[in-house]
């Protein structure tokens, strides 16, 4: 009987133990995993966009629809997804379209993707960058926004902003 209640004891004290540590064990490896995550953001470099160009596609009286061509460079290592990629795009000062494209797109490690973004415009934007377009010959343009990652760390937003002109001239 001296044994059994030994034993029972014995083991009462192991488990009380395991209840005074398991939180401080628990909060250990989650301090660990969070900590790794942010190591892990902290060395991930944000991908680089560049405006290839903007090309017309299509006029008319309500408005018009254009395609804004961006290059964007991946200097890391491995592939992500792009999930989401908002952008507003500028005519010299005037805003001249807004949105977001959702269909996700896959950036290769230390490659170059080229995306597409399909922007639609009103006529009143139109009007506006037309009468710099009369007046100068050119027009400055900007798209900016921000684009969401999809990465094994989680997702990650990132703004971009990249200029370009246009050149009726050239055209």
């Amino acid at each position: 009987m001296h044994v059994a209640v030994s034993s029972l004891v014995t083991r009462t004290m192991r488990l009380s133990s395991l209840h005074r540590f398991f939180p401080v064990v628990m909060l250990m490896g989650l301090a660990t995993t969070t900590g790794c995550a942010r190591m892990a953001r902290a060395a991930f470099k944000s991908p680089t966009v560049e405006l290839k160009g903007v090309q017309v596609r299509g006029i008319g009286l309500q408005g018009g629809t254009l395609d804004v061509v961006l290059d964007v460079y991946n200097p890391n290592g491995y592939a992500f997804d792009v999930s989401r990629l908002t952008y507003a795009v500028m005519a010299e000062s005037v805003q001249v379209a807004t949105g977001e494209v959702t269909t996700r797109v896959k950036l290769a490690g230390k490659e170059v993707t080229t995306v597409t973004l399909p922007v639609t415009f009103g006529m009143k934007e139109l009007n506006k960058a037309a009468n710099v377009l009369l007046q100068r010959g050119s027009v400055e343009y900007t798209v900016q926004g921000e684009f969401t990652l999809a990465t094994r760390f989680g997702s990650i937003t990132r703004p971009y902003a990249s200029k370009g002109r246009y050149d009726s001239l050239d055209r």
